[in-house]
């Protein structure tokens, strides 16, 4: 016996618990409901000192509940070819799609998160709001922009398609503007199409 762990054996105890404060916490994010570490502990189904253990203060819970929502909703997707602007229109709208949809399928938790990130309550930490993928996605997308446009026209194309992704445009498009989500989806396609269409024409 070499002492190393079987792929197949089951998680001892602190893990267990561990991973039952997680889910916990996921749930409430899920819930829009308060993450502090009473609320996990309740959740879960532990005593409070049980759950200070694990999570020792509220931003604990707020970073082991968002860690589901860091995931890249397109990072098992086979992307469009890149560097092609006869298929920019195309890329983009796949793109806008699948994030939108991503989005609206995480609408509670996105909410919360935003609401979390404006909050002024001390004991409420402000998460952050996941804009690397967003930031990413965008500067793939516009290697696909014909090589005379300007960087300053790129950089406010990549301006202008920012609302474009996630919480954001989740708000203005239901809230604000009253759509559903069929509706706001395709909302989002057409506007990321036509700030495309109208970079390239102007260059």
């Amino acid at each position: 016996m070499n002492g190393s762990t079987d792929v197949g054996e089951r998680p001892g105890p602190k893990e267990r618990t561990r991973r039952l404060l997680r889910q916990a916490a996921q749930d409430l994010l899920r819930a829009g409901k308060p993450l502090t570490v009473p609320a996990v502990a309740e959740a879960a189904g532990v005593s409070r000192a049980t759950a200070y253990r694990y999570f020792p203060n509220n931003e604990s819970v707020v970073l082991h509940a968002t860690m589901a929502m860091a995931v890249d909703p397109i990072a098992e997707t086979a992307p469009t070819a890149a560097g092609s602007p006869e298929d920019l229109d195309a890329r983009a709208a796949e793109l806008i799609r699948t994030t939108a949809a991503w989005a609206f399928d995480h609408e509670t938790e996105l909410r919360t998160v935003l609401r979390l990130s404006l909050s002024p309550d001390p004991e409420h930490p402000r998460p952050r709001r996941f804009m690397t993928n967003r930031d990413r996605w965008i500067s793939s997308l516009l290697q696909g922009l014909p090589e005379h446009v300007p960087a300053a026209a790129r950089d406010r194309l990549a301006a202008a398609l920012t609302p474009l992704f996630g919480s954001d445009a989740i708000v203005w498009t239901t809230d604000m503007a009253g759509l559903s989500r069929d509706q706001a989806i395709d909302l989002l396609e057409w506007m990321a199409r036509a700030l495309i269409a109208a970079t390239v024409h102007d260059w």
